[in-house]
């Protein structure tokens, strides 16, 4: 027995120096690395947001899988509705909704994951979902035509596919948005982020990096608990031969279309994404890259949901004031 652990006791002892190591290094990083205050702190809590706003009817939608708020404001001065999702957070994206609301509009407010009859995740989220939101404002609704949609994040992706599936979609309003469909969010079963019919939408894996290396660092970082620098990861995908397959066709919408990305977005190459938008789709498209902000305009700081964000907090509130005061006059103009 002596033999046996003079054997594998500095095995044991190296494995136990890099457990505590690992522990150490995640404890520093809680501390070194705070999350950010949110808007709202429990973004998927449907209880955590206000049902009385002044000047707004705010009523909680539970259909289906239609789930979220209807915000109508005391006086109405725009045809149409506009329909609003939040990101990877799991929020409806009330910020926004509120926003548009005190313009006059009619808003809902949607989740499209993390409630009662939806996917638990984003991973597999079926883009009929949207359709039913629609369906549900037609019923509902003061009107419903024009359908606005503004999508922040994975919420724009969502958003971006809707005119290959939903030709009620008329105007798009995409906030970080890409142009490619990236993997859902579970990291062991990876999958598409959207189904339609059941089946998975063409995607992009972050592993099929021909370059190894980012998706690497990315585990290394998750494992220390810091913050994910994600957007090396993203680039490398796009460049892996079947990329193409799961670029988004946005050629299909008959409307408006307003994109905003960072140019120093730490998430994925927004930018990159909103400026070959541009390109595909020269007329009726409006792009706005703030180069010193990141992912998120809302977040001070430089890091959300675990991930850098990018951006400084000065850059990010610019951007955020200048975006909110465009997609107000914009979306007055789509509505009169």
């Amino acid at each position: 027995m002596r033999k046996l652990w003079n054997v594998l006791r500095w095995p044991f002892v190296f494995l136990l120096v890099v457990v505590l190591a690992v522990v150490a290094a995640r404890v520093v990083n809680h501390f070194r690395y705070p999350e950010p205050a949110l808007a709202f702190a429990e973004p998927r809590n449907a209880a955590s947001y206000p049902t009385e706003r002044p000047g707004i009817e705010v009523t909680p939608i539970a259909d289906g899988r239609v789930r979220g708020f209807h915000l109508r404001p005391d006086e109405i001065r725009h045809e149409g509705v506009v329909l609003t999702w939040g990101g990877s957070e799991g929020g409806p994206d009330f910020e926004h909704a509120e926003l548009l609301a005190r313009a006059g509009h009619e808003v809902l407010s949607l989740f499209y994951f993390g409630q009662p009859g939806q996917p638990e995740t984003l991973d597999r989220v079926p883009v009929e979902t949207a359709s039913q939101a629609i369906d549900w404002a037609e019923a509902n609704a003061e009107s419903a035509d024009p359908v606005t949609i503004v999508g922040t994040s994975k919420g724009a992706e969502l958003a971006a596919l809707l005119p290959t599936y939903e030709p009620r979609v008329d105007n798009l309003v995409l906030f970080a948005p890409m142009d490619h469909v990236m993997q859902g969010m579970d990291q062991r079963n990876v999958v598409s982020s959207w189904t339609v019919g059941g089946q998975d939408v063409p995607y992009i894996a972050y592993a099929d990096a021909p370059d190894r290396g980012p998706v690497l660092r990315l585990a290394l970082a998750s494992l220390l608990g810091a913050p994910i620098h994600l957007r090396p990861v993203a680039e490398g995908a796009l460049e892996a031969p079947q990329s193409g397959d799961a670029r988004i066709d946005l050629t299909r919408l008959p409307g408006e279309m307003l994109v905003f990305a960072g140019g120093d977005d730490w998430v994925w190459p927004a930018d990159a994404a909103a400026r070959r938008i541009a390109e595909d789709r020269p007329e009726r498209t409006e792009v706005h890259v703030y180069d010193d902000a990141g992912h998120v305009f809302s977040v001070p700081g430089v890091h959300a949901d675990g991930m850098l964000s990018g951006g400084s907090a000065e850059a990010n509130a610019t951007a955020l004031e200048e975006s909110n005061r465009i997609l107000v006059e914009r979306l007055a103009d789509w509505s009169r």
